[in-house]
């Protein structure tokens, strides 16, 4: 069997535990401490669903793979326990519909450790911005079209972006 169809897109390979199950084009692992206390929050305050839990080892699970939505894939697996959590530095990037009532989810679960939400906010480049910092400190964006843009600030973005596409910057 192919890994991809004809359009270049990972096939459909059955389903598990109510999610499609297919070769994922690009997923994120993140490292915690408490594997299911971030999965939790995930789950609560983002909307993550559980696809698969491996079993307990040494008191948590020792891997999660969490899904939002297709494509929107984060494997949560524990950190080395003798390790200093690093600060994050990548920032993850999802698509979203309804930031407003993802926010508000978001601002309802129990805080715990560095979670923090601000937003959404209006961006310069003309999208709504939901910001999260998840509790291990991980930085996600969840960004939807913004259909309330300034209209010049819109016009002046199209022509940014034909100038470059003329001069082939």
């Amino acid at each position: 069997m192919r890994p991809v169809d004809e359009r270049g897109e990972p096939v459909n390979l059955g389903e598990f535990n109510g999610w499609e199950i297919y070769p994922m084009p690009m997923f994120a692992t993140i490292s915690v401490h408490d594997v299911a206390g971030i999965t939790q929050w995930y789950r609560n305050a983002l909307g993550f669903g559980v696809v698969f839990q491996a079993p307990t080892m040494g008191g948590q699970p020792a891997m999660v793979h969490l899904r939002r939505r297709k494509y929107q894939d984060i494997l949560v697996v524990p950190a080395a326990p003798a390790s200093a959590q690093p600060p994050a530095t990548l920032t993850l990037s999802f698509h979203a519909e309804d930031l407003d009532s993802l926010a508000e989810a978001a601002r309802a679960a129990v805080p715990m450790g560095a979670s923090a939400i601000e937003g959404p906010v209006e961006t310069p480049w003309n999208t709504r911005d939901l910001r999260v910092t998840d509790p291990a400190g991980h930085r996600l964006v969840f960004t939807s079209h913004n259909a309330n843009a300034d209209p010049a600030q819109v016009e002046r973005m199209r022509k940014f972006l034909e100038a470059g596409k003329r001069s082939g910057k």
